[in-house]
């Protein structure tokens, strides 16, 4: 069952009156003084969301262990009305998690409310901690590396400690035992990018917006952490953080921000900024479709142009080793296919494949459409794509806007994982001497969008 968020996040007041009350009673200590606990405007943010995941991917030292042993402390008070009995913290090993457990652990004891003769809590960090409360509830940390263990038992919350050192199954498992107690259950999984590829980026560029898969993602950089950094963004540690390394890997390890590889074709693409959640038909635009007819992967995407200048993809049809009849078969099943007037289709359509009809005749034969062709470079494809990503006068915001269903060519784009087998972000190749053309690979639904 597929946790759905609205397309609009909303607060839930009780919530927020909880862990105001509970943040009201709490202190933090600098081993200076003692001060009250404060909210920065940056983590209230993910504190609010409604998202049953929440995934804060934080800068060096912007607190993402204070704030997830927080959150937990919080939600384990807001959780008594619903009988939340068990949390889990999850490192890659014991000791990735006993600072967010040590951090429940000292909030709960400023509550009063630690059973000590029911808790187990060793000196050493590398074993497994196990925290008892007076209200019944039972925070234990647990190791990714005991896959067992995180299939057995069904938590009610589960914070997610330095997640960049997971593998990526290690993060479904965990979502996969929150899914047992939903609507109820919640995550805090934090961590920072050691790189911008990989499965977490992926996540984090997938959850920017409301996704039915129910987590979402924040940027929280180094300078949320107003106790550390005082000045913020100027801050002179910052600076100097900043004046030691590149623009990309400041901002990917101290502004927790994923910096696509310039080896990436569509490296303009922002999850942000070109999916869109609310995108719908035009009714007084005509529909039109693209259609990259490939053995391995057969793209097809339903595609719009307004009157004010901008490309919007509707939907698609991305598929792994699908036969042409297939595939028309799908295409006669979308909802959008009885609105199409035309389209265009790769040229090699009109060349005999394998002893194989030609694409564009049993396009026309299955379906009525006349598609045109016309030969394009790779490099005029590019230019094609580069000039929707970029803003439209008209309106101030990109030219092209995607829906979210339209998992494939957001993965060419970098935006996502791909829904097909050995997919992803279509790249360029690489020399000593610098980039190189673009790839013949992934790049399907990307060069039907050009064709048209």
């Amino acid at each position: 069952m597929p946790i759905v968020l609205p397309t609009k996040e909303t607060s839930n007041p009780l919530w927020t009156k909880t862990y105001k009350s509970i943040i009201s009673q709490l202190t933090y200590d600098d081993k200076a003084l003692t001060l009250p606990l404060d909210l920065w405007p940056e983590w209230e943010t993910v504190f609010e969301s409604n998202a049953p995941i929440v995934l804060p991917i934080g800068g060096e030292g912007s607190g993402k262990s204070f704030h997830g042993g927080l959150y937990a402390t919080c939600h384990m008070v807001y959780d008594l009305s619903i009988g939340g009995k068990l949390y889990w913290v999850v490192g890659a090993d014991f000791e990735d998690a006993r600072k967010d457990f040590d951090y429940i652990l000292e909030f709960q004891r400023q509550l009063g409310n630690v059973d000590y003769d029911n808790s187990s809590l060793p000196s050493k960090r590398d074993q497994q901690c196990i925290l008892a409360t007076k209200t019944g509830q039972t925070v234990v940390t647990i190791s990714s590396y005991d896959f067992t263990k995180v299939a057995r038992e069904e938590p009610h919350g589960i914070i997610g400690a330095e997640v960049s050192r997971w593998f990526g199954e290690t993060f479904e498992r965990c979502e996969g035992r929150l899914l047992r107690q939903y609507p109820h259950a919640w995550g805090f999984m934090s961590g920072s990018f050691e790189t911008s590829d990989g499965w977490l980026p992926d996540l984090h560029r997938f959850s920017e917006g409301p996704n039915e898969r129910g987590v979402r993602s924040f940027s929280i950089p180094s300078w949320a952490n107003r106790v550390k950094y005082p000045g913020g963004r100027e801050d002179p540690a910052i600076k100097r953080a900043e004046a030691g390394r590149s623009p990309e890997k400041f901002l990917e390890r101290f502004g927790a921000v994923p910096v696509p590889s310039k080896r990436m074709v569509c490296h303009t693409f922002r999850r942000a900024l070109h999916v869109d959640y609310n995108l719908e038909l035009d009714p007084e635009s005509p529909v039109y479709v693209a259609i990259d007819p490939g053995g391995i992967v057969y793209a097809v995407l339903f595609v719009q142009f307004t009157n004010d200048g901008e490309v919007h993809i509707l939907d698609e049809i991305y598929v792994h080793r699908w036969p042409h009849n297939a595939v028309v078969n799908e295409f006669k099943a979308r909802p959008l296919s009885s609105l199409v007037e035309g389209g265009a289709i790769d040229i090699a359509s009109t060349q005999a494949q394998n002893a194989m009809p030609l694409s564009l005749d049993a396009w026309f034969n299955d379906t009525g459409l006349s598609l045109w062709t016309e030969k394009h470079s790779v490099d005029d494809t590019v230019d094609r794509l580069l000039w929707a990503l970029a803003p439209n006068p008209n309106t101030g915001r990109p030219r092209l806007r995607i829906s979210p269903r339209c998992e494939g060519i957001i993965s060419e784009m970098g935006g996502g994982k791909s829904p097909v087998p050995d997919g992803g972000p279509w790249m360029r190749y690489e020399t000593k001497a610098g980039l190189g053309p673009p790839m013949r690979h992934n790049d399907h639904a990307s060069k039907a969008l050009g064709y048209l």
